[in-house]
């Protein structure tokens, strides 16, 4: 590698590493698109970029969700506890357990039997429609959707092609630029606006998730 390549390299990773990052994260929280997002940066960041930021930063406030709600996928609280061996010997052990707020959350789980579960013919991708469906299950959220994403971009399938041409451009973008693969598994998206629009869209297309999970207030 040359000078300028390893500068070129360098001052790009500062970039990403400073004000860009934050200046994503805010947008992404404003509800911005990619497109938007990226148009309004001072500093050039690829998409692929942008993507790893946003999943760190939405994996981080729990918009996205590495395991089931209720199944301890909140922040952890840590505490150390003494322990003394049988030779009289002390020391400490790291013992984690689930934050408080999480302990008390519960969630109805509900599965559809078929995407027409929610979407009859006539309401095909409306919003309207899984938004009275939300409101007839939800106490006020956090609701969250099931999505295999990961499962489907890591193996770059026609699958994954398909998935993307049911979509419009700014859910395209978002759902293209995502890093699912990090987690191969099934990851947990909290159902916001921008959610709701990609599952109207994905309405008849065979890839519409299937199971949702909606707060219960204790």
């Amino acid at each position: 590698m040359s000078k300028n390549e390893y500068f070129d390299q360098a001052l790009s990773g500062m970039k990403e590493s400073f004000a860009g990052r934050d200046g994503i994260k805010h947008l992404a929280d404003l509800g911005y698109s990619i497109r938007q997002i990226r148009e309004s940066l001072d500093f050039p960041f690829t998409a692929d970029a942008v993507g790893r930021v946003l999943w760190e930063h939405f994996v981080s406030n729990e918009k996205i969700l590495l395991k089931a709600p209720g199944s301890g996928m909140g922040e952890a609280d840590s505490t150390y506890v003494r322990k003394t061996d049988a030779y009289g010997k002390q020391s400490f052990i790291k013992v984690t357990e689930a934050s408080k707020e999480e302990a008390q959350k519960t969630w109805t789980k509900v599965i559809l039997k078929n995407e027409h579960d929610i979407f009859s013919a006539p309401f095909a991708r409306n919003p309207k429609v899984i938004k009275d469906f939300i409101s007839k299950n939800t106490s006020g959220g956090p609701d969250y959707v099931s999505l295999d994403f990961g499962r489907l971009k890591s193996r770059n399938s026609s699958e994954w092609v398909g998935l993307l041409s049911h979509l419009e451009a700014d859910e395209r973008d978002y759902v293209e630029i995502i890093p699912w693969e990090k987690n191969i598994n099934n990851v947990y998206h909290l159902v916001d606006d921008r959610m709701i629009r990609i599952l109207c869209q994905l309405e008849g297309s065979g890839f519409l998730p299937g199971v949702f999970y909606f707060a219960v207030k204790d």
